[in-house]
């Protein structure tokens, strides 16, 4: 009598690399997104009869160059709490997760400061409550339109971020690689979607 056996694969398909590339699909589009935002803004540089600001003259560059470093402090923060998961380290791994949520925080509050201050300052100079999206003191209102399209929009990436990671530490789960990775990808993408940020809107 022969016993027929059903093969069962050794792990199911979503526990494979087919989440990696679908999570891989979602920042492709994401990179779209902010790569059109950061192209019209070149586009309207480029084509437009007034002048952007000079890099340092709308917005200070030592507050931002603070929050870069930090941000990407919290990239390196975030590989070593994912080494230490792989390792087997669950405590060092949750503690490295713990010091990239700060890091992203302030990240965000530096930033949240930035455009309080540019709002301000704008308003100042232009005497009126929208200077800064409608007569921009510093230029064309272009730039502070482009300007605020692209860094609240990262902003809220950022946020979402640090949803993410506090996720990962009150539920449990950065105990588990699969999610730790994914959180992981995500927050190196913005970290990557910054520099060009910084680069285009801050010092071109």
């Amino acid at each position: 009598m022969t016993t027929v056996t059903s093969a069962h694969p050794s792990a199911p398909l979503a526990e494979g690399p087919a989440y990696k590339l679908a999570f891989w699909a979602f920042l492709v589009n994401e990179a779209f997104l902010f790569g059109s935002i950061l192209a019209s803004g070149i586009f309207l540089r480029v084509g437009g009869t007034v002048p952007w600001p000079r890099p340092g003259e709308a917005v200070a560059l030592g507050p931002v160059l603070v929050a870069t470093l930090i941000l990407m402090a919290s990239s390196a923060t975030f590989n070593e709490s994912l080494d230490a998961l792989r390792r087997g380290n669950d405590t060092f791994a949750g503690k490295w997760l713990g010091w990239t949520l700060l890091a992203g925080a302030a990240f965000l509050g530096i930033q949240m400061y930035e455009w309080w201050d540019i709002s301000r300052t704008a308003a100042e100079l232009s005497g009126s409550a929208a200077g800064v999206l409608l007569s921009n003191p510093w230029g064309a209102a272009t730039y502070m339109q482009v300007f605020l399209l692209a860094t609240s929009l990262h902003g809220l990436h950022v946020l979402a971020g640090l949803c993410l990671i506090a996720w990962l530490l009150r539920s449990g789960r950065f105990h588990d690689q699969r999610p730790v990775e994914i959180v992981a990808l995500y927050w190196h993408f913005v970290d990557f979607v910054w520099i060009f940020i910084l680069s285009t809107l801050y010092f071109l």
